[in-house]
């Protein structure tokens, strides 16, 4: 049965370094929502807009992970996985289709995370989204953090 891993954090917790090397350490290929989204729709949109285009994303994702799939390479979605209802409906999906799913959720402080939002910001390289205090304000209330009883592998990242 072919894996995919579905990588869950906060905007600067690290997921995108964690899947590239979770990628190679698996053979693994890898879909990072930001480096699709902004070259394909650029920085900011309207959020009606964004999450359009987010799930037309996944959803060719998941197509493409299909053909990945038939041909045994693991698939990591490093998507950030926010809400349980997401992270429900991917494994729900991976069981469906035949793949094992596994959840990754990267355990970093809010703070940590701003700290690293507010760096990443000054080198961004139009594969990250410029973050403003605010914006990761109103981003962390929609964030739920897996609860004990979810099926997760819990990642330790340093602050």
């Amino acid at each position: 049965m072919t894996k995919i891993y579905f990588v869950c954090g906060f905007i600067g917790s690290g997921k995108t370094t964690y899947s590239k090397t979770l990628a190679q350490k698996h053979g693994a290929f890898r879909f990072s929502i930001d480096e699709w989204m902004i070259p394909l729709y650029g920085e900011h949109m309207e959020r009606v807009v964004f999450n359009h285009r987010l799930a037309t994303l996944q959803e060719l994702f998941k197509d493409s992970a299909l053909q990945l799939f038939s041909l045994g390479v693991p698939v990591i979605f490093d998507f950030g996985f926010w809400r349980k209802a997401d992270r429900d409906t991917f494994t729900d999906w991976a069981s469906k289709v035949g793949a094992e799913g596994e959840v990754h959720y990267l355990d970093v402080s809010f703070d940590a995370c701003k700290q690293r939002a507010f760096t990443r910001n000054s080198d961004l390289n139009g594969k990250s989204y410029e973050m403003t205090p605010e914006m990761l304000d109103l981003f962390w209330s929609w964030f739920e953090v897996p609860a004990s009883n979810e099926n997760v592998v819990w990642v330790q990242q340093a602050p």
